[in-house]
């Protein structure tokens, strides 16, 4: 499928964001940190390493910390996996997991 396609199947447009994140994964009850590429009011696409058991359909907590100097809080969204993606990354240690954010 070409990138128009994909673009135009997307509920909402992603920006992009590389940006420390801690993955709550409910099946194996274990945190896993990773960092994000992109982010939309939808969902997210996160890099996590390949040791994360992450399949699709999971259900998972992505949280986002703030910056240091902020006086903001995190942000921790509930989502559910909806693509693994380990293609050319595997040769990097690393996959590609889309999230959908739940109740977005």
């Amino acid at each position: 499928m070409n990138t128009v396609a994909q673009q135009e199947r997307r509920a909402a447009k992603r920006v992009k964001l590389d940006w420390p994140v801690c993955l709550w994964h409910d099946n194996t009850q274990q945190f896993y940190n990773g960092r994000s590429a992109n982010i939309s009011a939808t969902g997210a696409l996160i890099k996590l390493p390949l040791t994360a058991p992450i399949r699709q359909d999971d259900s998972v907590e992505v949280n986002f910390p703030a910056p240091d100097d902020s006086i903001e809080e995190s942000k921790v969204f509930t989502a559910r996996v909806v693509r693994v993606n380990r293609g050319q990354s595997i040769l990097e240690g690393n996959q590609f997991v889309a999230l959908q954010f739940v109740n977005a």
